[in-house]
């Protein structure tokens, strides 16, 4: 079985991701607006379809945290966004219910934003900001193991 960082190098030789070194700052400023996302998602002010649009925005910046602690970043291709989510597993090792979750919610997002289907139930918004806090709970404690001052 490959290891993680041969997985990754596999998504980067068929044009998924390309290598580029990151910085604590880039970490730290992706770990910030997470965390207002994240607060912002869970403001009963805010309609559902805003909330889940935040807890969306929040997971998209935790899961491309995962990829630039490893030093990748999607390339700018068809998916660029998906491929994200879908190296969850590689990345921090997440559950495979996190990653299908956070895909489902790229393809409505998609949706809202290219077609211009704004829906989303109050459940909607609820579930998906428990995914994103999920996946912060997993992603802060990954960088404490692995990337020794990039958490914060």
């Amino acid at each position: 079985m490959n290891s993680p960082a041969e997985k990754l190098q596999n998504l980067e030789k068929i044009g998924s991701l390309k290598r580029e070194p990151t910085s604590r700052e880039e970490i730290q400023g992706f770990l910030s607006a997470a965390r207002t996302y994240l607060q912002d998602s869970q403001n009963p002010g805010n309609s559902p379809a805003s909330r889940f649009q935040l807890a969306y925005s929040a997971a998209h910046a935790l899961a491309l945290v995962a990829l630039r602690a490893h030093g990748y970043r999607p390339a700018q291709s068809k998916g660029h966004r998906a491929i994200v989510f879908q190296s969850l597993p590689i990345t921090v090792g997440a559950d495979e219910s996190i990653w299908v979750t956070l895909d489902k919610a790229h393809t409505r997002r998609n949706a809202s934003e290219y077609e211009g289907i704004v829906e989303a139930t109050e459940s909607d918004a609820t579930d998906l900001a428990l995914t994103a806090q999920t996946l912060y709970d997993l992603l802060l404690s990954w960088l404490q193991k692995n990337r020794k001052g990039l958490e914060c």
